[in-house]
């Protein structure tokens, strides 16, 4: 019975290790709910109407106009259209904007970012900071800074944060949301983002081996 149950062990810890990803971040890949104009999207700061859906402007800490940013379709002079994505956000420095997930923060819970990134070619440096947070944008408790090197002409290129983010316990019971922010000199763009989620594989193995043992007992 030791060695079924170590075993057990084994293939739970096996499988809750897995990364589930998050699907329920309002228009996280920007390909939903915009209002077009001639082909272009319009901005995250534009006329009532016509703002991104589900994303919400956030300059400075606070809800306010940003520099040069919003959302473009792939027809209108970036790469994304050769690869078979449609809508990418784009901000100039200093421009951040948020959106929400409906996911509840767990203890124990580690979360991955990626994304695709390209910077505007001719107009500085381009880096992204891709913080999560809980409730609301002041309360980040992690977040992925990345160098951009590709430009707009080149192919496309996938980062992906190289250590996982923890939850705190700050952030243990609230709603999960993610918020760009342009932190290089220039115009970066940003596609396809993700959040995956690992949950904690001790007290999943525990939870199933508990499973097993009340099974056993009945």
């Amino acid at each position: 019975m030791k060695k079924v149950l170590a075993l057990f062990m084994v293939a739970a810890l096996a499988t809750v290790s897995q990364a589930v990803i998050i699907d329920s971040f309002e228009n996280i890949d920007f390909d939903s709910g915009s209002v077009t104009l001639n082909g272009a999207f319009k901005g995250f700061d534009a006329p009532e109407g016509t703002d991104i859906a589900g994303w919400t402007n956030y300059r400075n800490g606070a809800a306010g106009p940003l520099n040069d940013a919003g959302v473009e379709a792939a027809d209108v002079g970036w790469w994304l259209g050769g690869y078979g994505y449609q809508n990418a956000g784009f901000m100039s420095s200093g421009d951040a904007a948020y959106t929400m997930s409906t996911y509840t923060i767990k203890a124990g819970d580690i979360f991955d970012i990626s994304y695709i990134a390209a910077r505007w070619g001719w107009t500085g440096t381009g880096e992204w900071t891709v913080s999560l947070f809980y409730d609301n944008p002041a309360n980040v408790f992690g977040s992925y800074v990345q160098a951009i090197n590709s430009d707009w002409m080149a192919q496309h290129v996938w980062y992906n944060s190289t250590t996982g983010i923890a939850a705190t316990p700050e952030s243990v019971g609230g709603t999960l949301g993610i918020l760009v922010k342009s932190t290089g000199t220039g115009i970066s763009q940003i596609d396809e983002i993700a959040v995956n989620v690992v949950p904690e594989p001790a007290t999943m193995a525990l939870l199933a081996l508990g499973g097993l043992l009340l099974r056993r007992k009945k």
